[in-house]
C-alpha cells in the first residue's frame, strides 16, 4: 500500500507499507467526511479510530511498527479496508447510507451508459456487511 495522506502531487510524503497489519487502534471513534476515489462525488461521515498502530515491511524488506493518527490514519483505514474488500460505506450507518443511494444509483447508471456494461455491483443487491467498528488482529 502506498498513500499519501495529503494527498496533493508534490506535497507530502509518501507512506509505503508492505503486507500491513494492524495491531492496535483506538477505542476513541472519530467522524470525518470521507470520500473515495471509486465514488466520484460521494461523500459521508464514516466513523472510524483515530488511532492505529501498523506492522509492516517496507520496500527493502525491513520490518517496522508505525503509529498513525488523525487524517493519516484515516486514510491508512479506508485504504486498508479496500485490501480487505470492504467498501467506506459498508462501514456507514443505515441513516446516512440511505442519504446517499439516490447519487449511488446515479454513478451506477453512468457506469452502465459509458460501459454498455451492467454495473458489477448494484447499492441495492449489495449484501449488507457488517463492518467491524476497529480492526483488532489479523
Amino acid at each position: 500500500m502506498v498513500f499519501n495522506p495529503v494527498g496533493e502531487r508534490g506535497e507530502g510524503e509518501e507512506i509505503v507499507l508492505v503486507n500491513p497489519r494492524v495491531n492496535k487502534y483506538s477505542r476513541k471513534l472519530v467522524p470525518y467526511n470521507e470520500g473515495c476515489l471509486s465514488f466520484p462525488g460521494i461523500n459521508a461521515d464514516v466513523q472510524r479510530p483515530d488511532s492505529v498502530k501498523v506492522d509492516a515491511w517496507d520496500i527493502s524488506g525491513a520490518r517496522f511498527l508505525v503509529n498513525l493518527s488523525g487524517l493519516p490514519a484515516r486514510v491508512f483505514q479506508h485504504e486498508f479496508d479496500h485490501l480487505q474488500g470492504i467498501l467506506f460505506f459498508d462501514r456507514m450507518t443505515e441513516e446516512v447510507l440511505d442519504s446517499l443511494r439516490a447519487d449511488l444509483k446515479v454513478l451506477e447508471k453512468k457506469y452502465e451508459d459509458k460501459t454498455g456494461l451492467p454495473s458489477p455491483e448494484k447499492i441495492e443487491s449489495r449484501k449488507r456487511r457488517k463492518a467491524a467498528v476497529g480492526f483488532g488482529k489479523s
